[in-house]
């Protein structure tokens, strides 16, 4: 059932720091107890999905939506910790030794949304790499995503679970975790805030609207969607993220 919620939640978003010096330290603490952890925000997000849920079992879509609001307010302006991942390729990523802003995403390679918007984000690692750390976390381990790796952009930084968890919805690498299915983008600034958090990525369909209308996406119509929509993201990125931000 909530695999269901979060189908419909992707197709609507897309069809859808003397006394001087010690009154700035104890600011600087006080401001660094205030903010909000993105690792803080499990136990809410679980709640608010059981909620909509309960609207689903209704039929009630209007109501049922609202909760994808709450939960993105839940994620925004909150901070990711430090984390280092191992790539597929061995090596060691480290959110604390970038420069750049961050494009974290999880995905999974049976997510056909996350697999037909490929060839769109390859394209925008292009033209944003050397302002934006590009990142996949992703559902599939080791052995699984070094079938993958050729599809990507060399410079995209592939991510493989060491395990894989129960939930199909779910991923857990180095501490980080994510439970709420695929594909998900993360924007994070260098100071580690989440300024933009979206689920879901076009696909060529066929659908029926809500006054019985038949829209068609094509194969054209979903790369460009997908594209537009990731280059709002990372311009948005890039221009909250300021000007004293030194890209290497």
């Amino acid at each position: 059932m909530i695999k269901t919620f979060l189908l419909l939640l992707a197709i609507t978003i897309f069809y859808s720091c003397k006394n001087s010096e010690k009154e700035t330290t104890e600011n600087q603490s006080e401001t660094k107890i205030e903010k909000k952890l993105f690792s803080e925000t499990e136990s809410k997000i679980k709640k608010y999905r059981e909620d909509s849920q309960k609207y689903w079992d209704k039929n009630d879509s209007e109501n049922a939506l609202k909760y994808g609001d709450s939960i993105k307010s839940l994620i925004l302006n909150s901070y990711i910790k430090d984390y280092e991942f191992k790539t597929v390729d061995s090596t060691n990523y480290n959110t604390s030794e970038r420069k750049k802003t961050l494009f974290l995403q999880v995905t999974a390679s049976w997510c056909a949304p996350c697999k037909f918007e490929v060839p769109a984000l390859n394209k925008i690692v292009e033209k944003y790499s050397d302002k934006v750390d590009f990142v996949l976390l992703f559902w599939d381990t080791q052995a699984e995503l070094e079938k993958l790796a050729p599809d990507y952009n060399k410079d995209i930084v592939l991510i493989p679970s060491q395990e894989k968890q129960s939930e199909a919805t779910t991923i857990d690498i180095s501490g980080f975790r994510h439970i709420m299915g695929f594909p998900t983008n993360y924007l994070i600034t260098t100071s580690n805030e989440i300024i933009n958090f979206s689920q879901g990525a076009m696909i060529p369909t066929t659908f029926t609207d809500q006054n019985g209308k038949e829209i068609t996406i094509t194969k054209e119509d979903a790369d460009k969607g997908n594209y537009e929509r990731l280059e709002t993201e990372i311009k948005e990125l890039i221009e909250k993220t300021g000007a004293n931000t030194v890209y290497n």
